[in-house]
């Protein structure tokens, strides 16, 4: 477990203490490819207005 809901936080400069999800894919292709997506286009067009998001794929190391 990376950490879990009640974790302790200690965010730093532009940091915000908030949820962080974390999926791990096969590969960065298949990632990017996810996101992409048409479902994953259509979550996002259903979520509220002013909905604040930051996304990254980023490659992971052996």
């Amino acid at each position: 477990m990376l950490a879990g809901i009640g974790s302790r936080v200690d965010a730093h400069e532009a940091g915000i203490a908030e949820r962080v999800v974390l999926i791990e894919f096969d590969s960065f292709e298949q990632a990017v490819a996810a996101r992409a997506s048409a479902a994953y286009q259509e979550a996002l067009a259903g979520l509220p207005d002013g909905f604040e998001r930051d996304f990254r794929i980023v490659e992971g190391v052996d």
